[in-house]
């Protein structure tokens, strides 16, 4: 659980660092002191080894902003960066190729944000932080294709925010942070990973002072993990882990003072494992697996 929670923070301070590398597209756009209302979209197509790279920057209270960003070919990246006080902002990140790089950041007050990630190919990376007091900010990340990595998380103060993470591939990895093991008052927030294919891993954290919080994993193929976590305080979440294929894992902690928490696993298919503790003062929760 701790190299968890450090690989956690890790995306939470510092999200991946740009690749030092020729930059043959460059587009930079930045709104900010009370801007509102404006539409930005960026297009960018390169194929043959060459490097697309995207910066969007919306601060200062502004809102209401449209951003799209569509690249196409090979070793793209993108960064966008909302901030300062800035709500009701949409994103939507659009990556077709190989080797593709998503960077989202939403931090400082930033409220009913919509954020929508979709990347297809080989090798897809998406990092999305929503920090601060986050509120109500929607995040969908869609990737299709192998060795797709996801990391979303949403912390410190976090409330009735929604995460939708879809995989379909193999070597899928997704990691789901809800409020910091730092931080506190996590609420009403919606975590549902659904992943397709071969070797996949799905973790989820919901941290401290968590109430009210709905977490479901669904994996169908084989060789699927599934690691879900509910922390210190945590009381009235419901988790859903739904596994189909052979050679199953899942595992779901319930600790420290959890209490009214419903978990229920179900496996469908042969040498499945699954391991649910509930410990430390965690009262009144109900728990149910089913293997088929």
């Amino acid at each position: 659980m701790k190299k968890i929670m450090l690989l956690f923070a890790a995306v939470l301070l510092v999200v991946g660092a740009t690749m030092a590398q020729s930059k043959d597209n460059q587009s930079d756009v930045s709104i900010s002191d009370g801007s509102d209302g404006n539409d930005v979209i960026v297009k960018q197509t390169l194929y043959g080894n060459e490097f697309n790279l995207s910066e969007v920057s919306i601060d200062d209270n502004s809102d209401d902003n449209d951003v799209t960003i569509d690249q196409e070919g090979e070793d793209h990246e993108s960064y966008v960066d909302i901030n300062d006080n800035a709500s009701d902002n949409d994103v939507d990140v659009d990556q077709d190729g190989e080797e593709q790089y998503s960077q989202i950041e939403i931090t400082t007050d930033a409220g009913y944000n919509d954020v929508e990630i979709d990347q297809e190919g080989e090798g897809n990376e998406s990092y999305v932080v929503i920090g601060g007091i986050a509120n109500g900010n929607s995040v969908d990340v869609e990737q299709s294709g192998e060795d797709n990595l996801s990391e979303v998380g949403v912390g410190l103060v976090a409330f009735d925010n929604e995460v939708d993470v879809d995989q379909d591939g193999e070597d899928n990895r997704s990691l789901v942070l809800v409020g910091a093991f730092a931080g506190n008052f996590v609420e009403g927030n919606e975590v549902d990973v659904d992943q397709d294919g071969d070797d996949n891993v799905s973790e989820v954290a919901v941290g401290l002072v968590a109430e009210g919080n709905e977490v479901s994993v669904k994996q169908d193929g084989e060789n699927n993990q599934s690691l879900v976590l509910v922390g210190g305080i945590a009381g009235f979440n419901d988790i859903d882990v739904d596994q189909d294929g052979e050679n199953h894992e899942s595992n779901v902690g319930v600790f420290e003072n959890s209490s009214f928490n419903d978990v229920m696993v179900e496996q469908d298919g042969n040498y499945s494992t699954s391991d649910v503790e509930v410990s430390f003062g965690s009262n009144g929760n109900e728990i149910e697996v089913t293997q088929k």
